[in-house]
């Protein structure tokens, strides 16, 4: 069950919580049964045949006339996805709380979704006075800023409290259709919840420029600014920039990946201890009588986790192995600094500053970014390589995926610095092996050189590894590469791979990234 979106939000401004609680307990019932007039809904499960041919399993508890729970699963005949949609709404002595989370599970692993809030939280939000999450009121459609007001942009912007992003799409130079704004609608719209969207003209796009330098954004241009404090000097890579031209190219798939973005952010945040009501209870409602699930279920989810689990404990034993190898070079390294006379530049470089390499990121999509940004000089990364990373960057384990996709792209920047410095003992894997700070494990779950043999003849496979180089590499534009990253051994078919050529000894003196998305892009024998 993967989550792809979570919304969160409050409301202190009613006088009465629990005719709060009622009233949202109607709408529920509403968008449940798609009528304006629904029947109420009654305790535990109940289900109902709506539009489109969908099927909905309903589970309702209630906790007294403060709180209540409706899990919803949509079922479509012949379809192997299942959405659940979790409502929770919860009235204190404060206001009320409500929360809405959106998950996916399917038998199609590789199945490509378009996320976007839920109808219900549209409902819901438009029934509140003043929806609010921290210090950040909640939106329902764009806020146009004009030129006198970007000071007050720029203050919410600064806020170190700020935990939803900010959209801030811009009126395009010259001549225009409208279109941005119908762009930023479709924004506001679908990030509902979790992102608020601010629109310039051309007048206040001038005076955010004049205040935020080449932080701001320009000439149709949409910036995503993440969560947190943003100055005009902060480092714009992690606060995502995007071109009219990718609108003009592709207006329906940029939009999807700026909504990915903003949604993924979302899942990973905690859930406010109010919630706590409902105890550890949540996701979709089991799938058996009077709440009882299968045996045969429960036995594919326990082989399911303890294949989980024996991964998770080859990475930690992994981890842990490199982290004390670094920790004992670090340690060397600190005492031979220090006997020189050198502890100024042990502790000068303790923390990272603006310039530096960031030592984090925050999904794959960022890795990239950082990657094109910061190790150009031995990396080669064209955007041709970047592939279908929104299901990976809204995945659970998109932070941990994104920093070994990090990890992995400085790793083969650091090879081909050392080599262009002398190091000639072989190639990536020997390097690896050798123990370099910045090194990949050579081991055959998290690397491999090359591709079985019916990969590199079958017929089916033909040209799926074939990728775009650097011409000096190949006159054609193009070569085959068999040398993968293998990011992750869980997470089935969506996994990242990272493909590269090693040019290290040739004209461009780079290793030449061909490929990072997910695994079943690049299928081979045992996964076609």
């Amino acid at each position: 069950m993967s989550v792809l979106y979570r919304a969160v939000w409050a409301d202190t401004s009613g006088p009465d919580p629990q005719a709060g609680v009622e009233l949202l307990k109607t709408l529920v019932s509403g968008w449940i049964q798609e009528t304006s007039e629904p029947v109420p809904l009654v305790e535990g499960r109940s289900e109902f045949d709506v539009s489109q041919g969908r099927h909905r399993d309903v589970l309702l508890r209630s906790i007294g006339p403060e709180a209540f729970e409706a899990s919803v699963t949509d079922e479509l005949p012949e379809d192997p996805t299942d959405w659940t949609t979790v409502i929770r709404v919860v009235a204190d002595g404060t206001g009320v709380y409500a929360l809405v989370e959106l998950s996916m599970s399917s038998d199609d692993l590789a199945r490509r979704v378009t996320v976007g809030r839920p109808k219900i939280v549209h409902d819901l939000l438009t029934a509140f006075e003043k929806p609010h999450l921290g210090a950040s009121p909640i939106l329902t459609e764009p806020l146009p800023v004009p030129s006198n007001g970007i000071d007050i942009l720029a203050e919410m912007l600064a806020k170190p409290d700020r935990t939803l992003p900010v959209i801030v799409c811009s009126e395009p130079n010259g001549e225009n259709d409208g279109s941005w704004l119908r762009v930023a609608g479709s924004l506001a719209a679908r990030a509902e919840g979790v992102a608020t969207v601010i629109t310039l003209d051309r007048n206040a796009v001038a005076a955010f420029r004049n205040e935020f330098g080449s932080l701001a954004i320009w000439d149709g241009g949409v910036r995503v600014y993440a969560p947190g404090n943003v100055a005009s000097d902060a480092e714009g890579w992690r606060h995502r920039y995007y071109l009219r031209t990718r609108f003009e190219e592709s207006r329906g798939g940029t939009v999807d990946r700026i909504v990915y973005s903003v949604a993924q952010l979302s899942t990973r945040r905690r859930v406010p201890d109010v919630f706590r009501v409902f105890g550890v209870q949540s996701g979709p409602p089991a799938h058996g009588l009077d709440g009882m699930i299968p045996a045969k279920e429960l036995a594919d989810a326990q082989d399911h986790w303890e294949f989980e689990l024996e991964l998770a404990r080859d990475e930690q034993s992994s981890l842990e192995k490199e982290l004390a190898s670094a920790n004992g070079h670090l340690a060397r390294l600190k005492d031979e600094l220090i006997r020189l006379g050198l502890a100024d530049v042990l502790w000068g470089t303790q923390h990272a500053d603006g310039a530096s390499v960031p030592d984090e990121v925050q999904y794959a999509s960022e890795a990239v970014m950082a990657a094109q940004m910061y190790l150009s000089e031995w990396l080669a990364l064209p955007e041709s390589a970047v592939r279908e990373l929104e299901d990976i960057d809204t995945a659970p384990e998109a932070y941990n995926w994104g920093n070994k996709t990090w990890r992995g792209l400085r790793a083969l920047a650091a090879y081909a610095q050392e080599r262009a410095d002398g190091w000639d003992k072989g190639g990536f894997w020997e390097w690896c092996a050798s123990g370099p700070l910045l090194g990949w494990p050579a081991s055959t779950k998290k690397l491999s050189m090359s591709e079985s043999e019916g990969v590199q003849t079958g017929g089916k496979f033909k040209g799926t590894r074939d990728f775009e180089v650097d011409q000096a590499v190949d006159p054609s534009g193009e070569t085959t590469m068999l040398a993968h990253l293998k990011i992750s051994e869980g997470g089935g078919s969506l996994a990242p791979r990272v493909y590269f050529y090693d040019d290290t000894g040739g004209a461009t003196k780079k290793v030449h990234v061909g490929f990072v998305g997910p695994h079943h892009l690049v299928p081979n024998q045992s996964k076609n």
